[in-house]
């Protein structure tokens, strides 16, 4: 555009000091909704327990206080010394790069564990035989193979 960087118009700009998210704790009911606002993954904690805000990782968004049903979350000047760094703006968007990956791999291994369910609920029941040699019904099994995936996930899954 012909403008050197420095052309700005200094008057017109406006900084204010960083600032971070700082929950209520007490007050936080744990609805993950703030985890889930979080592009910086910088709000840590788990379904209905309190959750709390990793300062160094919180960039003063405020893309968390809109979700939050409780209004628990405010925003507070950040340490007197920090400041934004290049190194720090870099680790912010490989952050934000590394959820995206993450979502969408949560997502599609999701995807696949429907797909997987469905074609399992469209297969036909075998027969299953009671003790005296009576077919048992159709609900009970799909309540067996039902039972019969859970052992096997229970079986794979590490204790």
């Amino acid at each position: 555009m012909g403008l050197s960087p420095h052309s700005a118009d200094s008057q017109r700009a406006s900084t204010r000091p960083m600032r971070t998210a700082l929950i209520d704790e007490p007050r936080c009911i744990g609805c993950t909704l703030c985890i889930q606002a979080c592009p910086f993954d910088a709000i840590v904690g788990a379904a209905q327990r309190m959750h709390t805000v990793v300062e160094p990782l919180c960039i003063g968004c405020e893309l968390c206080l809109p979700p939050c049903p409780v209004d628990c979350i405010s925003m507070v000047a950040a340490s007197p010394e920090r400041l934004w760094s290049r190194e720090e703006a870099l680790e912010a968007g490989a952050r934000v790069k590394a959820r995206k990956l993450r979502l969408e791999r949560d997502r599609l291994e999701r995807d696949v564990q429907l797909a997987e369910r469905a074609r399992d609920d469209d297969k036909p029941a075998p027969e299953l035989l009671d003790s005296s040699g009576r077919a048992i019904d159709r609900i009970a099994a799909i309540v067996a193979r039902a039972v019969q995936r859970a052992r096997q996930r229970r079986v794979g899954s590490p204790r």
